[in-house]
């Protein structure tokens, strides 16, 4: 996993470059301030380490509550007895001092603006006295300008954490201020090996193999890589970087985001004009369809109407037996032409004949002179009752069978009935 550094001066690259081989270590960070901007203690939090943290700032301290649930977070002040500090706040920044010499130089010369909070205050052998025999692995102490009140309420001899830093110099300044604390240390048995400009670290003697890590400041070999969120001006000019490249990153997306929207409105519209053209094209359609077929219904209304009067006219009825006689001629030159006339002609007299003969047998005096006349003429009266007849020879005994006089017509069997009663009596 890259160690990410947060601290403001390289703090935590060289404390890991020390202490990267502990696993899980231990912590106490007393000023804390913001759990992640300048955090010497962020990086190691990643990496596994817990801790507990200082920090009398009531903001602060919510917020490192906030970003670490799991550590513990002690909203007080270090001294070397116990009361209550009249602690200088200034509002989003790290210079918050009980030294009122540094709050009236911060107001006076920089126009900052604080207030005062009263803050319980312990020495470090109070606050820390549940760690006793247990090993902590670096101590960081930055308290604006209490730093050898904070030293002086520790016991050395029961809390010994492997390495300390503390803050050197005077609050928004290169002046060196750190002799007092400095004397506490090295009577405490811990050596000076490192000044970064800011901070001064001390390892203890029982840990001399760590000096080492600290004879050169941070390099390229260290590894890490810079969140960018430290108040340094190097990282100051890295977030202003990062920032224009977002801010130009953001328009680039806000320009193609408007040219998408743009085209995505445009699709919509050539569609909207596609479908109006459709529905259009489908509206015209129907109408012509409707249009051709009210045209044809008034054609065939005004056939219809023209057929009626034709039909209706005194000139159909006139030539009405004309066309019928027409009729008859072009079915006697089909039946001519195919060889059926002479067989018709006799359909049609038979049928004529038997038409007659029922007419005759209704009238009892037609019946009587027509009998009288087929009797002075045999060859005809058989020649009729051969024709009338049905096809069918007679049964023995002259009568046919009671099934076919049934399947005759009435008129048939009339004028067979009348033939054969007069054949009887001859």
């Amino acid at each position: 996993m890259t160690f990410i550094s947060y601290a403001q001066n390289f703090e935590d690259v060289m404390l890991w470059r020390a202490l990267k081989h502990v696993p899980a270590g231990r912590y106490i960070d007393v000023g804390a301030q913001d759990p992640v901007v300048d955090s010497v203690s962020k990086a190691f939090y990643e990496h596994g380490w817990r801790g507990i943290h200082v920090e009398p700032v009531p903001r602060y301290a919510d917020m490192l509550r906030r970003d670490r649930p799991d550590e513990t977070v002690l909203q007080l002040a270090l001294s070397d007895e116990a009361g209550i500090l009249e602690l200088n706040v200034f509002e989003d920044t790290g210079l918050s001092t009980g030294v009122k010499e540094f709050a009236d130089s911060h107001r006076t010369q920089h126009g900052l603006a604080h207030r005062t909070v009263a803050t319980p205050m312990l020495p470090m052998r109070t606050a820390f006295a549940s760690l006793a025999g247990q090993p902590v692995h670096w101590l960081k102490i930055d308290v604006e300008g209490l730093e050898e009140a904070v030293l002086r309420g520790w016991d050395s001899e029961v809390l010994r954490p492997w390495i300390i830093v503390i803050e050197a110099t005077v609050p928004m300044s290169t002046e060196v201020r750190y002799q007092g604390a400095e004397d506490i240390l090295l009577d405490a048995r811990y050596e000076f090996v490192y000044f970064d400009g800011l901070n001064r670290f001390y390892i203890a003697a029982e840990h001399s193999e760590l000096k080492a890590a600290f004879s050169s400041p941070p390099n390229v070999f260290d590894g890490v890589r810079l969140s960018g969120l430290a108040n340094s001006e190097l990282c100051r000019g890295l977030l202003e970087a990062h920032r224009a490249e977002m801010d130009k990153l953001g328009e680039t997306i806000r320009v193609q985001r408007s040219e998408a929207l743009e085209a995505l409105a445009e699709a919509r519209a050539q569609a909207q004009r596609r479908q109006s053209e459709i529905e259009a094209q489908a509206q015209r359609d129907v109408q012509t369809a409707s249009a051709a077929l009210q045209l044809a219904e008034l054609q065939r209304s005004a056939v219809q109407h023209r057929l009626d009067a034709v039909l209706h006219s005194s000139s159909w009825q006139i030539t009405a037996p004309m066309r019928s006689v027409g009729t008859l001629c072009r079915r006697l030159l089909s039946a001519f032409r195919e060889g059926r006339l002479t067989s018709g002609i006799k359909r049609r007299i038979k049928s004529g004949l038997r038409i007659c003969a029922l007419a005759v047998m209704r009238h009892p005096t037609l019946k009587s002179g027509l009998l009288t006349v087929l009797k002075l003429v045999p060859p005809l009266h058989r020649r009729l009752r051969a024709m009338l007849a049905p096809p069918p020879a007679a049964p023995q005994g002259g009568s046919l069978p009671g099934d076919t006089l049934s399947a005759m017509s009435p008129a048939t069997r009339a004028v067979y009935l009348a033939l054969k009663a007069a054949n009887g009596r001859e």
